[in-house]
């Protein structure tokens, strides 16, 4: 018998909220649509961390460890909580509660499937974002880059050793990379 290709596969949740949560992000997450995007490929958790943490690596995007990032909290201080960025090797350290393209859902009494939901939709609205990368040259070689997402310009990350000094001129070439 061959088992079903699962989102998030090595995690099981250590608590009905986040075992609902899961289920209902898993059965969000089937039904998306994304060039390059697998289950098993492209999305992960870890088992050790509070809060119930998933990402997503974002398919044709070339940055080193640049994934969406989710965070889930049952309870604690906070109550139930739910987190989502763009990160990096840190785990939910480039959240922002403050900024309108990070999630964040603090202080709404709701049930663990609403949650996944809203979970679920924005990891899908920011697997569809269009992104760029912009590359400065010196010759034919590429010397600094940026890889922005192409509706807002927010920079995703970096390349080059002297990108200040090049990032000030207009890019010699933008490509799009999905």
């Amino acid at each position: 018998m061959v088992e079903a290709v699962r989102w998030f596969p090595d995690e099981v949740g250590r608590n009905e909220g986040e075992v609902a949560f899961l289920e209902r992000l898993r059965r969000e997450a089937s039904g998306w649509d994304v060039e390059g995007l697998s289950p098993e490929d492209d999305t992960s958790s870890q088992l050790w961390l509070v809060p119930l943490y998933l990402d997503v690596d974002v398919p044709g995007l070339t940055i080193r460890r640049r994934t969406l990032q989710v965070g889930y909290w049952t309870g604690g201080p906070l109550g139930q909580a739910l987190q989502g960025v763009w990160g990096d090797d840190y785990l939910l350290d480039d959240h922002d509660g403050n900024d309108p393209e990070d999630l964040t859902v603090v202080g709404v009494r709701a049930s663990h499937e609403d949650y996944a939901e809203w979970a679920g939709a924005w990891l899908l609205r920011q697997l569809q974002r269009p992104v760029v990368r912009e590359e400065w040259l010196a010759g034919d070689r590429v010397v600094a880059a940026t890889w922005r997402l192409d509706d807002t310009g927010r920079v995703l990350a970096r390349h080059g050793s002297s990108s200040r000094r090049f990032l000030r001129r207009r890019a010699d070439r933008v490509v799009a990379v999905r």
